[in-house]
Parts: structure tokens; sequence; C-alpha cells
């Protein structure tokens, strides 16, 4: 890949990283400690579909570990697992959808991200700080992370679909391309 569409690779993540970070923590509602709304995962699923497991990983990393870090408490590392796996799941989904993207691959990714980190990774790290009965964790986080599935699933879809990955496929699909990595849709 050539060094300027590196850096557009850079500039791309970095912008959805700072998304990810400002609807974490700005726009959000918190329901206890344990409990959130918000739909902060959508800028990291971008990145795992447009740019593959790697930098959707990335981008999920450095959002909850700046996040963290901005509102003064240690990352969790199970909760870190959860983050890196919402952009790392979108982007291996994309190396194996092989037509056109359709919403029922999106649903797909983001019910398998909302057992393995919500109600995996996330409710490990949240049990372990926190010591929330498993009970009081899985009620709440089970309604949560159904909600959150469907919300993010139409955002992430139509986002997708936007002239936004228009945009991002036309600045650095060309050379990722034959960088062997993956962006926007192949149909």
């Amino acid at each position: 890949m050539k060094k300027e569409n590196k850096v557009k690779v850079l500039v791309f993540a970095g912008a959805l990283i700072a998304m990810n970070i400002v609807l974490s923590r700005l726009l959000v509602l918190n329901i206890g400690p344990t409990l959130r709304i918000t739909v902060s995962q959508t800028p990291v699923y971008l990145a795992g579909f447009w740019f593959g497991p790697v930098v959707g990983g990335i981008c999920g990393f450095l959002g909850d570990l700046i996040g963290s870090l901005l509102q003064g408490y240690a990352p969790n590392p199970f909760i870190s697992l959860s983050a890196i796996l919402t952009g790392v799941l979108p982007g291996i989904a994309s190396y194996l959808i092989k037509k056109r993207m359709e919403i029922w691959h999106v649903l797909g990714v983001l019910v398998l991200n909302g057992l393995i980190g919500s109600l995996g990774f996330t409710c490990i790290g949240l049990h372990l700080y926190y010591d929330t009965p498993w009970t009081v964790l899985y009620t709440g986080r089970i309604v949560q992370t159904v909600l959150l599935t469907a919300v993010n699933t139409v955002l992430v879809f139509f986002l997708y679909k936007s002239p936004l990955t228009g945009l991002v496929k036309k600045s650095v699909a060309s050379s990722i391309r034959r960088g062997n990595h993956h962006v926007a849709d192949k149909g």
C-alpha cells in the first residue's frame, strides 16, 4: 500500500476513533454502573467493514483505552477485548462476504458481537470490577444488547450503503485492495 493511502486510512481511523469516544462518553444514557445506552460502536463496526479486522480492532481498542483514560478510570481488559472484537468481527465478515453487503450480514455480525462481546467478555469484566451478581448483569444487558443490536444494525447498514462508503472507497480502496485488505462493498 502506498504511503499516501496509509495516511488516508490513518486519518479515517482517527476520525472513527474520535466519533466512538464522543458517542460513548458524551452522548450516552448511563443506567447504573453496568448499563449504558449508546451507539458508540457504530464507528468501530464501520472501521471493521471498511478497513478489515486489524484496523477495526485497533479502532475499538483505542476508542476504549482513550475513553477510559479521559474519564479517569483504568481500562478493563475484558471490556477492551470486547471493544477489539467490535472491529475485528466485521472485518472478518467483510472478507467472508463474497456478494453485496445485505442487512442480514450486518445483523449476523452484530448478533455474534453481542453474544461474545456484550454478554460474554463485557459481563465478565463488569462482574469482576463491580462484583455485580450475574443475574443482575444479564437481566439488564440482554435487553440492552437486543436493543442496541437492532439500532446499530440499521445505522451501520445504512451508513455502509450511503455515499460515505463511496468516499472511503474512492479515497483508499484501490491501493488497499492491491495490498490484500478489504474496503467497502464488493458488489
